[in-house]
């Protein structure tokens, strides 16, 4: 049986959430195949449904250190950083996933439409159901003497119609976070079972109903220094001020006569709903999302970071673009300097938009950029003043290698980072086809919808850019030369080094 034949019948018990037997066929696969990366990915995802990803860091590094531009293994790579409560390099990897979607190289495109984790079985949520059982929970709560009230998503659905909300999946009930251990005891001992690892928080707490309902348990504490009472979303075993933490008027409850009997409400629950979903709370809103958007969040935490890049980059994925558009708006109101994520926003905006998408004069720039100097910046922009949109192509370290003998002093990563963060750039793409292979080059360019080439005048008549030049002109494609500043480059640059090293080392050193 051949190779793809044998992925797909591994991809068939992923999707059909037979995991053991998955994960055995992967291993035998990636045992038998090493350089198919897809297998790694696949078992990576494996270990994060057992609680285990971070077996899988180091492999998913030397992969994404081969395949930079993958942009789904850097997805994976931070939810396996997530769970290991590495949070900086979680929020690290799902933004590096925003960027390398951004390039649109995809080096393995099978790994990119077939990889992705099963969605949970879709629960049948009867919504005169749950508020029964939702009764019934705060009155056992009550009779407990646990401190247990309607919150989030739940509250708001109750306050907004007396019902819960139409597209909700679960049920949201505050506790005292000092009665969360009392909580769990409760409901486990009426056949509630935790579910999921409640993913790998401490607060909230996620349980399973017999039913399939699921409800969320979120603790609620106390600011001590501000007298606000604090909730969110809580990992054990980081710093906590890295949690994503909500901050809410101080938490006040009443008895209320509910169908199941006696239950605790909050006092006041305008004032907490106005907190967390803004003064326009009663108006519905199908794009607000919680995680990331609400309004009681205070800086942006590394817990809040991770989710704000990785839900981005699932909606981005799944086509998904008024959320990603709200995402966005809350992201670069924290985050103004950040010159990336602007440019995602015009993109995300521009889709669907007829009257900002229309067609734009395209420029291709091209080159190593390596040490980046005054004189690539002067090129960047020369090449941008003959287009509204500059695309640069930067040259892979492998390019150098077989050129040159060896590589740049900066890797094609951080060439390609700093290059794509520049004001005036709009895009940027590793190279994927050497100049002096023409035909294939100018494919290359052409599959960009490039209407004008530029380059340094230095490759002007050469016989590589002489043919290629040709074949471009014979696709609508101008070439054109930029000048050359004078007394700079990467060459130059590097003898300065090689001499101040020098003298450094040469120079003597005084007594002292």
């Amino acid at each position: 049986m051949s190779f793809d034949q044998q992925l797909q019948d591994a991809i068939t018990l992923f999707q059909q959430q037979n995991y053991d037997a998955a994960e055995e066929r992967f291993t035998t696969l990636a045992t038998s195949y090493p350089d198919q990366g897809i297998c790694q990915l696949y078992l990576a995802q494996l270990g994060i449904l057992k609680g285990n990803g971070s077996n899988h860091i180091e492999s998913l590094n030397t992969l994404l250190n081969l395949l930079p531009a993958l942009s789904d293994g850097h997805h994976i790579l931070g939810q396996c950083y997530l769970q290991s409560g590495k949070l900086p390099d979680a929020a690290r990897s799902f933004y590096q996933a925003l960027m390398a979607k951004w390039s649109g190289e995809q080096p393995i495109n099978s790994v990119e439409t077939k990889h992705r984790t099963p969605k949970p079985k879709a629960i049948n949520f009867d919504s005169d159901m749950a508020l029964q059982l939702l009764w019934q929970v705060l009155a056992q709560f009550y009779a407990a003497g646990i401190y247990a009230f309607p919150t989030a998503g739940t509250l708001l659905g109750l306050e907004r119609s007396g019902a819960l909300l139409p597209n909700d999946k679960d049920i949201d009930i505050g506790v005292d976070w000092i009665q969360m251990s009392q909580a769990i005891q409760l409901l486990e001992s009426n056949g509630w079972v935790e579910f999921s690892r409640s993913y790998n928080l401490i607060n909230p707490r996620c349980f399973r109903h017999s039913s399939g309902l699921i409800v969320d348990l979120c603790g609620y504490g106390t600011n001590e220094a501000t007298g606000e009472a604090i909730s969110g979303l809580w990992m054990k075993e980081v710093p906590f001020d890295w949690n994503r933490i909500t901050y809410f008027p101080a938490i006040s409850l009443l008895s209320k006569v509910s169908p199941a009997g006696p239950i605790y409400y909050l006092t006041s629950p305008e004032s907490i709903l106005e907190s967390l979903y803004g003064p326009n709370w009663k108006q519905e809103d199908p794009y607000f999302d919680t995680i990331v958007c609400a309004y009681n969040l205070k800086g942006l935490s590394w817990l809040h970071r991770c989710y704000a890049y990785s839900r981005l980059y699932e909606h981005w994925r799944n086509s998904n673009i008024e959320p990603c558009k709200r995402i966005l708006d809350s992201l670069t109101t924290k985050l103004p300097q950040d010159i990336f994520l602007k440019k995602l926003a015009n993109h995300i905006s521009s889709i669907n938009n007829p009257k900002i998408s229309e067609r734009k004069k395209r420029v291709l720039a091209l080159g190593y950029f390596d040490l980046f100097h005054i004189g690539h910046l002067n090129y960047l922009r020369y090449a941008k003043s003959k287009g509204e949109q500059l695309i640069v192509g930067v040259a892979p370290d492998s390019f150098s290698l077989l050129s040159k003998g060896y590589g740049p002093i900066q890797t094609e990563i951080e060439r390609k980072t700093l290059i794509e963060n520049l004001a005036e750039v709009d895009d940027a793409q590793l190279v994927l086809v050497r100049m002096d292979d023409t035909e294939n080059a100018a494919t290359w360019i052409k599959s960009l919808d490039i209407d004008t080439v530029v380059c340094g005048e230095e490759w002007q008549g050469s016989s590589r850019w002489k043919k290629l030049e040709t074949i471009l002109n014979s696709m609508q494609i101008t070439v054109l030369y930029a000048p050359k500043t004078q007394e700079i480059s990467t060459t130059i640059l590097k003898k300065r080094m090689h001499q101040n090293y020098y003298e450094s080392m040469h120079t003597p050193k005084p007594d002292h």
